[in-house]
């Protein structure tokens, strides 16, 4: 049995793991628990949170982040490089946060971009999450700004950012993102999910290999 506490930026990711992921670890004897940092960490805040998850030093117990690239503020690493990929960034922040902490029991996360790219997986979920048609006949334009582009690259600009292109074309995501963000990525499924975004896929991977 392994005892995972998962260190989320927000509501959103709270609810997702306590409803869709652990549920799925916990067939592998992964107990998730996850913490809600209320936006993203400082440094200092996030060490903080780790030695906490970790102040027994169990060798089941493990400690995990799943924190959004976009807004993701001065964490080591975050910085951006002249001809490099969104993905060979996340991997190059991950590693510098595992230098700045480094136990074999944390497990770096970063979400590209943030977690909105899940729910654009398949946006056709969306309307579900509001029965009072706020979303109905909005979704065509939405695909039209995604295209052909894969959910986790769809950019972090402030204007195009995976929520921000969900809000354009539904205003009334706004203000309940926090509450059916996870209710449309728990819709879509784990399965689904993983075969559209492969580092989101990896992170799941190692955290059923716990065991």
């Amino acid at each position: 049995m392994v005892s995972l506490t998962v260190l989320c930026e927000g509501a959103t990711e709270q609810k997702f793991i306590a409803t869709t992921l652990a549920p799925h670890l916990k067939m592998r004897d992964v107990f998730a628990k996850p913490i809600n940092l209320g936006g993203t960490p400082t440094l200092a805040a996030l060490h903080k949170q780790i030695d906490s998850a970790l102040r027994s030093r169990r060798s089941h117990e493990y400690v995990t982040t799943m924190l959004d690239l976009y807004r993701l503020g001065n964490l080591p690493g975050n910085d951006r490089r002249s001809g490099e990929s969104m993905r060979e960034r996340i991997s190059r922040i991950e590693h510098s946060l595992l230098e700045a902490f480094p136990n074999p029991n944390f497990i770096p996360y970063i979400q590209l971009h943030e977690f909105e790219s899940l729910v654009l997986v398949d946006v056709d979920k969306i309307p579900m999450a509001f029965p009072d048609g706020e979303a109905d006949n909005k979704i065509t334009s939405l695909k039209k700004s995604i295209g052909d582009t894969e959910p986790e690259l769809v950019n972090e600009q402030p204007d195009s950012a995976p929520s921000k292109r969900i809000i354009g074309a539904i205003p009334a995501y706004r203000s309940v993102k926090a509450s059916v963000g996870a209710e449309i990525v728990e819709a879509i499924g784990l399965p689904r999910l993983r075969e559209a975004c492969p580092n989101f896929n990896a992170w799941v991977t190692r955290l059923e290999c716990l065991t």
